[in-house]
């Protein structure tokens, strides 16, 4: 059920919302929440959400970059976690001490996942209890970035903990993600097996192309032998392959009157990444291991405008 209302503005952000606003056909204003469970809406296959991704073209204000003070707060929402804020989610030293040598490695990490997604609040700052205010960093620790290496937005990130899954997709972004079992990710290459696919996927040319595969991979694509989709249930000692291509485009959105294109503040690629669950805790959190395989410039995503739209 979860899972269902969180895919669906996934798709939407293509027109400049997703997990967290909805743009409008006159005015984008973010509507509350990035993934909040209260905005986390059914609907992916629905004609209105196909045609809003379109109302990007509509938009007739002008852009204006909101000025340096704005986003450099101490709650500026596109920021790397602070020392501090990493701290509420070490990874413990036991772990660090056995993967030492495997994060000597180019492009390689150790990360622990928050399975609280209530922190995440419905604004992009974390709610302000006393259990979330440790996790102050954007997305309140549920969602990490291989793109930018840090935690992020849900909606900016490439996976996100939610409800026992590692779930993926955001903002002008599709993901795809497989199940390749008990497998060390050390030796693992862009030759090994159930890889061949991820490789072999172009990038959409346009919305309705995107629009098309990501409704396939609601249902999941198998191609060789291995099944291809958004989510996965997250298991103890099981490795995933993942392929994420960050779109270049607009979605604008506004902070204090200024209307932005908050893409310029992600670092949009396509990249390929192997991932391992090496630790789960009591309370849900996750740790996982992880590798970039491929990483390169992703391209611009057209979106189409509708029959008879000016």
């Amino acid at each position: 059920m979860y899972w269902t209302k969180f895919l669906a503005p996934m798709l939407l952000i293509l027109s400049g919302t997703v997990l967290a606003q909805s743009l409008p056909s006159v005015t984008p204003t973010p509507t509350p929440v990035p993934g909040s469970r209260q905005t986390l809406n059914p609907g992916l296959h629905e004609k209105g959400s196909y045609e809003r991704l379109r109302t990007i073209e509509a938009v007739g204000e002008r852009e204006r970059r909101p000025p340096p003070d704005l986003l450099t707060r101490r709650d500026n929402i596109y920021r790397k976690p602070s020392k501090d804020e990493v701290a509420a989610l070490a990874v413990s030293e036991q772990l660090s001490a056995k993967y030492a040598e495997f994060l000597r490695m180019n492009d390689a990490g150790l990360v622990k996942l928050s399975s609280d997604f209530s922190c995440v609040g419905t604004s992009d700052v974390v709610v302000a209890s006393d259990q979330c205010l440790p996790l102050r960093m954007p997305g309140a620790g549920t969602a990490f970035s291989f793109r930018t290496e840090s935690y992020r937005l849900p909606r900016l990130a490439d996976v996100i903990l939610l409800d026992g899954k590692i779930m993926t997709g955001g903002l002008f972004q599709q993901v795809i993600i497989t199940n390749i079992g008990d497998t060390a990710i050390e030796n693992i290459t862009l030759e090994s097996s159930g890889l061949k696919y991820l490789i072999s996927v172009k990038p959409a040319v346009d919305s309705n192309e995107f629009m098309q595969f990501d409704s396939k991979l609601l249902d999941g694509i198998e191609a060789n032998g291995v099944l291809y989709r958004k989510n996965e249930m997250a298991a103890l000692n099981t490795a995933y392959a993942l392929r994420s291509i960050a779109y270049r485009g607009k979605s604008l959105r506004t902070l204090d009157g200024y209307l932005y294109n908050e893409l310029e503040f992600d670092k949009r690629r396509d990249i390929i990444v192997v991932f391992r669950i090496v630790e789960m805790e009591p309370n849900g959190n996750v740790t996982i291991l992880w590798k970039k395989l491929k990483d390169v410039e992703a391209p611009v995503l057209k979106v189409l405008k509708l029959p008879g739209q000016k």
